[in-house]
């Protein structure tokens, strides 16, 4: 526990419900979420009230600023427990009859006090006397309560004792008719301080005692004059044990009586001692005044008949407490049966052992204190005796077991006798000198040591946990080995045959053990596969391989002994193998993973660096429909659409509205379904409207089989395509089985529709009416849906289904990424695991680029395609301006081409979604007015789609409703309703549908695969000319930036990342990398682009400190021409790249590589040099891999 003080580890609550048991505040007051608390030490309830004790500080703080805590819907009150009193001490035990000089003489002499330094207060029965201090007191109170413990006053002996502050203030002085919640409102506003009180209880018409949340209030208060209704208020601290009995108040709201002693003090009463007129007991000058006056004269006056009736009544019960301050005493005084002898030779006194003392209380205040008498002479008259042992005796005499059955053997003689050890001291306590003197011989006598010979075959029984439960089980045994390799017992007198006999059978006898070492399947791989050769070795023991779903590992079988020593160097062995998982992205891994050439690729790696790789991925599998065209139109036809254009949808109207257009059978049963709705009773309840019914129903989507599910791949690039549609997440199982699902949604649709619109029918008639509206949903569903050609999903078998279960985008990304937990016997191997995979596999990455006019008109098919393409063949697709980058592995590059080129041939030979709106508009006629209101321009794409590939229907879900677009008869039915519209297609008047192409931009690298162009309206964009500018000094009017092109050379970055990592692990400095730049010719760009910053070109343009490549802080010294010379058409060519600056000291023209570090521990280099080591404006590195050219700034002068 901190070493903090228990005052701030302490937090008191009060007003607590009945209810609330110590166990349920623990609960809550340890959950740091609800109530901003820790662990507790303790929780101690008593009535309303609880005092808790935080392990930290901090917590208690944190209760206590919280403030508002509720519990059981109670709200709690949280204070900080009222803390000791340092100006006033209690006097208990005083003679009633003793006279008030007789108590001054007396505290004066055993505190040393002036008859200035403090004054008395008597409690009602005079046999209480609070002493209130000017001065808090400095000396130390337990030597002070010691010292008058043993002085006697007047005959009786008296204890002193500490009280808390209390939390209340007496107010006199009140006008007549005050009531309590004025005082309330006053001590809480900024006249009375703005302090929470917590109760008011009126004593008398003048008087009321007021109670604060808080003990810090009641000084505050008392600090400053009151003054309410124009009547000045007198203040004094309240404390109950001072009042009359007749003036305490009966019942509080809030609080309970609190003991006097030092647990629950209230507050300082104003009665005062006094022995024939009310008078203060002060003996300081009359005249001098007290900020806190703790009794007024006219307050004594108004009780003093009360107190005199107080202290003449002889029926009252006198009581007395002795405290027993030594546990030990405490401990003996109870297991003797002296209590019980008192009490049985004084029935009328009721003498009890609690409170870490004896309480006495009789009628009789002579016997009382003879009784008294008896019980501290009795104290007095035990003794304690010590003596010394070794350590191991006296530790084994301190066992549970050992010291139960002692005690038991010394009390059977009828003396009480106990005893303590600490370290090698044995303390003994008895009732009298000669029976502490007998325990001490006696435990001296019971201990008793023998030692037994070992043989060599037996050492190894000695080391097994067994030998230790045998021990433990044994009882009344302590044992060790000794260095002459024998076993040194301790046990009890007469009990030395017994252990010794139970010790040799323990030896000879032979035990089996079986154990299991639990660990990762992977770990246990590895082991079986490195480690062979060890388990083979021991062969004293069977060791079985463990891989069941519940439990992995080995379990041993054998002798304990041989047991043991296998599991132990078994557990050294898995607590020696290092574990590492690695995560690998890269385009296709995963379905690569399951080739033939990777498992290859793997055993070799398990074999050359002595590892266990276990793959954990996603598995690939492939589309269940190779054809990419009819998967994506699949998908794309169970998106919703928005049936009208919004700036037409009031022309239109509803469909529930529209009249059916079915023929004689579909109006038969129309007519029927309008039979069983005006079935609906007329007399429904205000407020509530079929059509308010109808509105919340058709808000729910009742038609999607299953629930919507959220876009979770945001960091998966969704190809050219900035806001996703919903489709790009739906499962393609869904989609496969939604077309079969619509019919039964359909029917169940229009069942629910029809019976919540008869809400208000009887329970019969509601039953009757659903039967019906599910027959004749029925019947509408097959008339409507007779064999024709229609869209259709082809169905897939069950393994299929599962494979493809999971959502579009999800299978693209783990088709992605994979992870290998690699085991090995050194860390180092994983490193090499890490470099060797990631290189295979970057090795046989390959990007294939095809650019195409057509890209930037892309539709949301084609997009679709894209990710089809992207799934099927595990590849990825970027899309840039109308370039279009497939990265993967070679062979499935080379497939996702194939796939790709086709689609772009189609595209090549389709109608744009641009031209097509531009040219067809699909609308719906109103039956009533032939007015035509035009589809959305979604749905209109979708339509003519649909119609150009020759299809009789087509499923179509419009605002969360399905429907059948039917071309034969040119309708849109309705399937929940069965209602019908007619629909036609409209030829727009053809004007300029051509599209201009732009003219190709400047590019040096446009027929490089490495570099794509940065938008200028880019943050990206934005971002490199800012800093680019920021350093160019005196040029910023003199250059202007042509464009921005982004370098995107995979292995070049690789190469860079690992050199990354290696300088990290060496460097001293805290800045590693430096964005630098670095000027170059225009016949150079494509070397740096392919190849990076090559040493062979150093020396062009300087080598001033050193061989190597040279890189410039600042801008202004790359754009000169020196640097980076104009080709024929002027344009300049300055890379802006990260660069490994790590730790760096000055160069020199001789230098061809960096110097060696200043040290005296193995060599190393600095990774690079510079012309200024307190403020460098260059660079220079000799290393090829510490520098990646990140960007291309094409500039150009600008001639004035």
């Amino acid at each position: 526990m901190p070493g903090e003080n228990l005052e701030e580890r302490t937090v008191e609550v009060v007003g607590l419900s009945e209810k609330v048991d110590e166990e349920l505040l623990c609960l809550y007051f340890e959950n740091k979420r609800r109530s901003g608390g820790g662990s507790l030490t303790s929780v101690e309830k008593k009535g309303n009230r609880a005092l808790l004790v935080f392990e930290e500080a901090e917590a208690a703080a944190r209760v206590l600023s919280k403030g508002h805590h509720v519990l059981y819907n109670s709200e709690l009150n949280v204070r900080k427990p009222p803390s000791q009193d340092r100006c006033r001490v209690l006097l208990r035990g005083v003679n009633p009859s003793t006279s008030q000089e007789m108590i001054e003489l007396y505290v004066e002499n055993m505190l040393g006090l002036n008859d200035t330094d403090y004054t008395l207060h008597p409690s009602p029965g005079r046999d209480l006397i609070l002493i209130n201090l000017k001065q808090p007191l400095s000396k130390d109170f337990q030597n002070l309560s010691a010292k008058l413990s043993r002085r006697l006053l007047d005959g009786a002996k008296v204890a002193l004792e500490q009280i808390e502050q209390t939390d209340s203030v007496l107010v006199k002085n009140l006008h007549p008719g005050t009531t309590p919640d004025l005082l309330t409102l006053y001590f809480e506003s900024s006249r009375g301080g703005n302090h929470k009180v917590k109760n008011v209880t009126m004593l008398s018409e003048s008087i009321a005692k007021v109670s604060f949340d808080n003990c810090e209030s009641v000084d505050l208060v008392l600090d400053h004059p009151h003054k309410l209704e124009d009547a000045d208020l007198i203040l004094n601290p309240y404390f109950e044990f001072l009042q009359p009995a007749e003036s305490v108040p009966s019942q509080s709201s809030d609080t309970e009586s609190q003991d006097i002693t030092g647990t629950n003090s209230d507050a300082l009463n104003d009665t005062q001692m006094q022995t024939s007129p009310p008078t203060v007991v002060n003996c300081s000058s009359p005249t001098s005044s007290q900020t806190e006056e703790l009794l007024v004269v006219d307050a004594a006056v108004e009780l003093s008949e009360e107190v005199m009736e107080h202290q003449t009544e002889e029926t009252d019960a006198l009581s007395s407490h002795i405290a027993i301050t030594d546990p030990v005493k405490q401990t003996l005084f109870q297991w003797s049966t002296f209590l019980q002898e008192i009490q049985k030779n004084n029935p009328n006194f009721t003498i009890q052992s609690k409170d870490d003392g004896v309480h006495i209380v009789g009628p009789d205040r002579l016997q009382v204190e003879q009784l008294k008498n008896t019980v501290v002479d009795f104290l007095g008259s035990m003794a304690e005796i010590s003596f010394t042992l070794e350590p191991e005796k006296a530790q084994f005499l301190a066992r549970k077991d050992v010291k139960e059955r002692l005690l038991e053997s010394l009390n059977k003689t009828g003396s009480s006798t106990v005893y303590t050890v600490s370290d090698s001291n044995v303390m003994v306590a008895s009732l009298t000198q000669d029976s502490a003197n007998q325990a001490c011989s006696f435990l001296k006598s019971q201990v008793c040591h023998f030692s037994l010979s070992m043989d060599r075959e037996y050492e190894g029984m000695l080391c097994i946990r067994e030998w230790s439960e045998f021990l433990q089980n044994l009882g009344f045994t302590s044992a060790r080995v000794s260095e002459q390799r024998s076993i040194d017992v301790l046990t009890l007198k007469g009990m030395e045959d017994e252990k010794q006999s139970a010790i040799l059978e323990f030896l000879t006898t032979p035990i089996e053990r079986e154990t299991v070492i639990s660990m990762d399947p992977g770990m246990l791989k590895y082991i079986q596969i490195h480690c062979h050769q060890l388990l083979a070795d021991m062969d004293q023991v069977s060791i079985f391989p463990l891989e069941a779903e519940d439990i992995c590992g080995l379990k041993i079988h054998g002798h304990a002994v041989a047991c043991q020593m296998a599991e132990e160097v078994l557990q050294g062995v898995v607590s020696s193998i290092c574990t590492r998982t690695i995560t690998v992205n890269a385009p296709g891994v995963s379905r690569f993973l399951d080739d033939t050439e990777c498992k290859s690729i793997l055993n070799e790696m398990e074999s050359k660096f002595q590892v266990y790789i276990n793959p954990k991925y996603v598995p690939w599998e492939p589309l269940p429909h190779q054809d990419i065209f009819e998967t994506a139109w699949n998908v794309l036809a169970h998106k919703n659409f928005q049936k009208s254009s919004v700036d037409n949808s009031g022309q239109g109207m509803k469909s529930d509205s529209m009249q059916t257009d079915n023929g004689a059978s579909g109006s038969g049963l129309l007519e029927e379904a309008k039979k069983i709705v005006s079935a609906i009773d007329t007399t429904m309840e205000d407020g509530v409207s079929t059509s308010d019914l109808l509105d919340d129903l058709n808000n729910v989507d009742m038609y999607t089989a299953e629930e919507p599910k959220s876009l979770t791949d945001q960091d998966v690039i969704i190809v050219d395509d900035p806001q996703p549609s919903e489709v790009q997440n739906a499962t393609l199982s869904d989609v496969l089985r939604l077309s079969s699902n619509l019919e039964e949604e359909a029917q169940l649709s229009l069942a629910i529709q029809y019976s919540m619109e008869s809400s208000h029918w009887s329970f019969k008639d509601e039953e009757e009416q659903l039967q019906k509206a599910l027959e004749l949903s029925k019947k509408m569903i097959q008339d409507e849906n007779p064999p024709s050609k229609t869209v259709q999903s082809p169905k897939v078998d069950q393994l299929q289904k599962r494979h493809m279960s999971m959502p579009l985008q999800d299978a693209i990304k783990a088709a992605n990424t994979i992870q290998l937990d690699v085991f090995a016997g050194y860390s180092c191997d994983l490193i090499r695991v890490d470099i060797a995979f990631g290189k295979k596999v970057s090795q046989r990455q390959v990007e294939e680029k095809v650019e195409h006019r057509c890209v930037k008109n892309f539709s949301e098919y084609h997009r679709m395609c894209l990710n089809m393409i992207k799934r099927k063949h595990a590849v990825e697709i970027e899309v840039q301006g109308t370039i279009i980058t497939v990265s993967g592995f070679k062979d499935f590059v080379h497939g996702g081409m194939c796939d790709l080129k086709l689609l772009l041939e189609k595209i090549s030979n389709s109608v744009s979604d641009q031209e097509i709106l531009k040219t067809i508009q699909w609308v719906q006629h109103d039956p009533v007015s032939s007015d035509m209101t035009p589809y959305s321009a979604d749905t209109i794409v979708f339509i003519e789609n649909a119609y150009r590939r020759r299809v009789e229907k087509v499923n179509i879900l419009l605002d969360n409703q399905p429907h059948i677009i039917n071309f034969e008869k040119m309708q849109e039915i309705n399937k929940a309703s069965g209602k019908t519209v007619k629909i036609s297609r409209k030829l727009l008047e053809l004007g300029d549908v051509s599209q201009d192409v732009a003219d190709e931009e400047y590019s040096l690298l446009s027929n490089m695969p490495e570099a794509c162009k940065v938008d200028e309206e880019s943050d990206e964009f934005q971002n490199v000319v800012k800093s680019f500018y920021e350093t160019i000094q005196e040029y910023h009017s003199k250059i202007r930036i042509i464009q921005v092109e982004k370098l995107m050379n995979r292995l070049l970055y690789n190469q860079y990342k690992l050199k990354k990592a290696s300088v990290l692990q060496r460097a001293t400095y805290p800045e590693i990398e430096r964005t630098l730049y670095h000027g170059t010719s225009e016949s150079s760009v494509k070397e740096i682009c392919l190849h990076g910053f090559n040493r062979s070109f150093c020396g062009k343009n300087a080598t001033v400190y050193g061989q190597g490549v040279y890189f410039a802080v600042n801008s202004a010294l790359s754009v000169q021409d020196q640097y980076s010379p104009p080709n024929t058409e002027g344009y300049k060519f300055v890379f802006v790249s990260k660069v490994l600056t790590g730790d760096y000291t000055k160069g020199c023209h001789s230098m061809k590589t960096a110097p060696l570090k200043e040290t005296d521990d193995i060599p190393l280099r600095y990774d690079s040099v510079t012309d200024d080591i307190t403020k460098p404006s260059m660079f220079v590195i000799f290393n090829d891999t510490q520098a990646f050219p990140e960007y291309l700034i094409t500039c150009q002068r600008i001639h004035r």
